[in-house]
C-alpha cells in the first residue's frame, strides 16, 4: 500500500510541474532553452581549441668529455654522460569557425618549449585564409621557415633525435619572424597535392655556437634593415589506395645581413702554393649587406608492402653563407668591426632510410648527412699557414643508426648512435685524425 501511495504522489508532482512549466512558458522566457543555447555555444568554442604536445627525456653517452656536439648541444666541460629534458612542448591551437564552403577562415597557434635550461617561445602566429576559394592563406608571426623538408618536419615525428648538422647551422632554431603567403587548394580540391609557400623574414638566427639550437634562447629579433625571402614549392601524391606516397620539392633563399666589419675574406689563391681566403678592406663597411643565397631540392617516398612500411627521404642544399673565422652559423646580431667577414660557399645533404619491421612496433633507421662549410678548399690546405682558414672550414659527415620501439600510439623509445667523421688535415693540430665525438642517445618520448 505504501508503494502505491508513493507512485501516486510522484505522478501528482510530475503533473503539477508540467502545469507550472506550461504557465511559466506563457509568462516568462524559456530559460532552459537559453541555458542550452549558451552551453552549445561554449562547447563550440571549446571544440575549436586543440591542446597537444610531447616530452622527450633522454640519456646520452659521448666519446669524450666536453666535446662539441650537434646531438643535443655541446657537452659541458668534464662531462661525457648526461640526462636531458631535450624537448617538452605544449601547443595551443584555436581554429575559427568553419564556413559553409568547408574551411576555417582563421587559425591561431602558440607553442612553447620547456627544458632544464628554461622556457623558450617556439611558435606564435596567426593564419588567415581567404573566404572565396580557400586557395590562399597568410601566416604572420614566429613560424617555421618554409625551406626544404627537414626544417618543417616536427621533432616529435622525426625518426632521428636531431636534425642534421647543416640544418642546425644554416637554420638555427628552425623558426623566424615574418609573413608567409601560401597557395594550396582545399582538401576537397583536385589540386590539393601542390603547394607554394613564399615569405619575407627577419633572417635572424641564434647565438653562434655548436649545437646552438638546443642551448640558446630563440632569438628572432631583427638587427638590421635587410629582410630575407624564402620560397618552397612542393608536390605530394599517392597511388595504390595510398599505399605508395611520394613527393618532391624545391626551395630558394635570398637574403643577407648588415656587416660593420673592417675587412672581408673571399676565397682565392693567396699565393702560388696556398689556397684559402684573400683579405681585403671593406671600404663601405658601415651597414654593408652580406648576401646569403641558398638553393635546395628535397624528395620523399614511402611504400606499404609485405616487409612493412619503407621510407626514403633526402635533401640537398648549396649556396653562399658568409660568417667569421670562428663560425658559419647564421648570425643573430651585427658583427663587430673587429671581426672580419668570411665569404664561403657550402653544400650539404641528408639521406634517410626507415624500415618498419613487418607488423611489429619496431622501426630501423639509417641516416647519413654531410655539411661542407667551404667547398673551395679541402684537405691539407685547410689550416695551412697564411691561408686564413681553420677548423670551421672542415667538412663533417655523420652516419646515424637507430632503433625505434613504439610502445603505443603515444609513447616511443629510441636508441640512436651518431658516428661523426671530420675532414682530416695535417695543417691543423689535432685534426690529422678523426676526433672522438660520437654520441649514443637513449630517448623516451610521450606525445599527447
Amino acid at each position: 500500500m505504501k508503494l502505491n501511495l508513493n507512485k501516486i504522489l510522484l505522478l501528482l508532482a510530475l503533473f503539477s510541474g508540467t502545469i507550472a512549466q506550461a504557465q511559466t512558458e506563457t509568462t516568462e522566457p524559456d530559460t532552459l532553452r537559453g541555458t542550452v543555447a549558451r552551453l552549445a555555444s561554449d562547447l563550440d568554442v571549446l571544440k575549436r581549441i586543440k591542446l597537444s604536445g610531447y616530452i622527450q627525456a633522454q640519456f646520452q653517452y659521448a666519446d669524450s668529455s666536453g666535446q662539441p656536439s650537434y646531438a643535443g648541444g655541446n657537452f659541458a666541460s668534464g662531462v661525457d654522460k648526461r640526462f636531458m629534458l631535450r624537448r617538452a612542448r605544449l601547443k595551443v591551437q584555436y581554429d575559427g569557425a568553419v564556413i559553409e564552403k568547408g574551411w576555417s577562415l582563421s587559425q591561431y597557434v602558440f607553442q612553447f618549449d620547456v627544458s632544464e635550461k628554461g622556457v623558450v617561445i617556439k611558435d606564435v602566429y596567426a593564419k588567415l585564409t581567404d573566404p572565396w576559394c580557400g586557395w590562399t592563406s597568410l601566416t604572420v608571426g614566429m613560424q617555421n621557415r618554409p625551406f626544404g623538408y627537414e626544417i618543417q618536419y616536427s621533432s616529435s615525428l622525426r625518426e632521428s633525435p636531431e636534425r642534421g648538422r647543416m640544418s642546425q647551422i644554416v637554420f638555427p632554431n628552425e623558426r623566424d619572424l615574418g609573413a608567409m603567403l601560401s597557395i594550396q587548394g582545399p582538401k576537397t580540391s583536385r589540386w590539393n597535392w601542390i603547394k607554394l609557400d613564399a615569405g619575407m623574414f627577419n633572417g635572424s638566427g641564434s647565438p653562434s655556437q655548436a649545437g646552438s639550437s638546443s642551448t640558446a634562447v630563440s632569438n628572432t629579433s631583427d638587427f638590421d634593415k635587410y629582410k630575407d625571402f624564402i620560397g618552397h614549392l612542393a608536390i605530394n601524391r599517392s597511388a595504390m589506395e595510398e599505399r605508395i606516397k611520394y613527393g618532391i620539392g624545391a626551395s630558394y633563399y635570398d637574403g643577407g645581413f648588415a656587416s660593420d666589419t673592417a675587412f672581408v675574406y673571399t676565397p682565392g689563391q693567396v699565393n702560388d702554393s696556398i689556397s684559402g681566403f684573400v683579405k681585403s678592406e671593406n671600404k663601405n663597411k658601415k651597414g654593408t649587406e652580406e648576401k646569403r643565397k641558398y638553393a635546395g631540392a628535397d624528395a620523399q617516398f614511402s611504400i606499404e608492402w609485405a616487409p612493412g612500411i619503407t621510407t626514403l627521404r633526402g635533401e640537398y642544399i648549396q649556396g653562399d653563407q658568409p660568417g667569421t673565422a670562428k663560425t658559419t652559423t647564421s648570425p643573430s646580431a651585427m658583427y663587430a668591426a673587429g671581426d672580419g667577414i668570411y665569404r664561403r660557399k657550402f653544400n650539404g645533404a641528408y639521406l634517410y632510410f626507415v624500415q618498419n619491421i613487418l607488423n611489429t612496433p619496431l622501426q630501423a633507421v639509417v641516416k647519413y648527412d654531410w655539411y661542407d662549410p667551404n667547398t673551395d678548399i679541402a684537405g691539407d690546405q685547410v689550416g695551412k699557414a697564411g691561408s686564413n682558414t681553420g677548423a670551421n672550414d672542415l667538412k663533417y659527415t655523420t652516419l646515424g643508426l637507430g632503433l625505434v620501439y613504439r610502445w603505443d600510439a603515444n609513447l616511443k623509445i629510441v636508441v640512436y648512435y651518431d658516428m661523426v667523421t671530420n675532414e682530416k688535415t695535417a695543417s691543423l693540430k689535432g685534426y690529422d685524425k678523426d676526433l672522438p665525438d660520437n654520441v649514443i642517445t637513449a630517448r623516451v618520448q610521450v606525445r599527447f
